[in-house]
Order: structure tokens, then sequence, then C-alpha cells
């Protein structure tokens, strides 16, 4: 008995061994694009807390017309996906405690693909409106693969060793690039960058979003390890195939930290040339 117990615990220590390694590796892949996606957030909520405070806070329908509708129905295809019921879905609908839109949603709890699917419904509009950026990307600059290529040669394959003359030289790759693409078709390169800009701005899930998204987390986490597990067993490994499709989304996370950024700057260069020359603030008090 003492022997079988021995042997038990010896296969439990093991197999946690084996989850934490599993689970580390699979944290060592997402850790490129967690970084990006974390610096557009930041970008994101700065520029939406400086919007929101010109023009009585209706100077973000600009961006909301475009970027909220992209963000709900992300939601609304995962629940569609994962057999949750949609009760309602508003697309574009602001309100005075500052929301612009939702879905709404139920499902049966005792059932774990529909609970898992509360994770990947919770964090949806941020690969919804990655692939809206992409898709619009290869429909509207006629060029895209260079421009991808730019944003992958400079920064995803040495991110954590960025120096300024890396930036600067990235600065004037887009610049050629987008110079070019301009002379060559200004009405495609402007509809472009307006709509990637205005995705960019609302593509991040809100708070409410990751609250609901938490419940399926561990489940999910349940299912990768069971299907690594698997792929090891038959002599392959599942997340060989993440290496791609996670550039592709870091790539296209750094078109809208772009955006973002740009957005940022001409917010904060109008409120000094504001405060400047009129001695007034363009914020509410």
């Amino acid at each position: 008995m003492a022997a079988f117990l021995d042997v038990i615990n010896s296969l439990s220590l093991q197999w946690v061994s084996w989850s934490v390694a599993q689970l580390a590796a699979l944290c060592g892949h997402l850790g490129m694009f967690f970084v990006l996606v974390g610096i557009l957030f930041l970008l994101q909520k700065w520029v939406l807390v400086l919007a929101n405070n010109m023009l009585s806070g209706r100077l973000i329908y600009i961006s909301a017309l475009i970027g909220t509708p992209v963000h709900e129905l992300s939601h609304a295809l995962c629940c569609v996906l994962f057999g949750h019921k949609i009760q309602r879905i508003v697309l574009f609908n602001p309100d005075r405690r500052g929301t612009l839109g939702y879905v709404t949603h139920c499902y049966d709890n005792r059932q774990l693909w529909k609970v898992l699917g509360n994770f990947l419904i919770g964090i949806a509009p941020l690969f919804g409106g990655l692939g809206c950026i992409y898709l619009l990307t290869l429909l509207l600059l006629k060029d895209s693969d260079t421009l991808l290529l730019i944003i992958q040669s400079t920064l995803l394959n040495d991110l954590y060793s960025l120096h300024w003359h890396s930036l600067l030289a990235l600065s004037g790759d887009l610049f050629f690039f987008f110079k070019n693409a301009y002379l060559a078709s200004p009405y495609h390169v402007v509809t472009w960058a307006y709509l990637c800009a205005a995705i960019s701005l609302h593509l991040s899930p809100s708070k409410e979003d990751l609250k609901g998204a938490w419940s399926g987390l561990l489940i999910f986490l349940f299912f990768y390890l069971i299907g690594q597990g698997g792929y090891q067993y038959l002599g392959g490994e599942w997340d060989s195939g993440l290496t791609g499709g996670l550039n592709l989304l870091s790539t296209l996370s750094v078109i809208g930290i772009i955006f973002a950024s740009l957005l940022l700057l001409c917010l904060l260069v109008y409120r000094m040339t504001w405060q400047l020359f009129k001695g007034l603030s363009p914020f509410k008090h």
C-alpha cells in the first residue's frame, strides 16, 4: 500500500511539474503579445480620457461609430460560437454612464464548453479588432505585405532590446511606405488610417468584459493542458503553430499602437496650444 501511494505521489509531482512547465511555455509564447497589448491598452485609455473631456465627451464618437460596433459584434460572434443565447445587442447607443454599446447573453453553467466560452467572449474584441485591421490592411493597402514585414523585421525580432536608432529606422521606413502608398492611392490610405485608428481605440476588453472572462480562464488552461499532452504523446507540439499567429497579432498590435500614439500626441498638442494661445482649458472641470 505504501509503495502504491509513493507511485501516486511521484506521478502527481511529475504531472504538476509538467503542467507548470507547459503553462510557463505558453506564457513565453504570449509574452511579446501581452507586452504590446498592454502598451496599446494604456495608450487607448489615455486617448479616451482626453477625448472624453473635449466637446462634452462627444469627440470620442468620431471613432466609436466604427470601433464600438466592431467591439460588440466580436462579443456576439463568440456568443454564437459557444452556444450562448444573446438577449440583447446594442452596437452603438451612448448613455450618461459612458457606455457606448453592449451585448447581454446567458448560458447553461453546467456545460463546460459554454463556461469556457466566457473567457473567449470576454477577450473577443481584441482578436476581432485586430482581425478587422488585418483585413482592412489587405484590402486597402496595395503593398500590405511590405508594411507587415517592415514592422516584423524592426520590432518583433528583438522587441526587448530596442534602441532609439531602431525606432528611428522604423519611423523612416514607415514614412516612405505611407508616402508612396498615399501618392499611389490617397483615398485608400486615408480610409484605411481612419478605420484602423477607430478600431484601435475600442478593441481592448472593458472591465466588465474581463470580469466575465475569469470564470472560463481555468477551463481554458485545463483544455490547453489536455490538448498539449495529447499532441506530445503523439510526438508533436500543440503550441508549435502559435508562433506565426502570435507574430501576426503582435504586428497588428503595433499598427494599433502607432495610431493610438499619434492620436494621443495630437490631443496633447491641441491642449497645449489651446492653453498657450487662449489661456483657457479645452477640458471640462
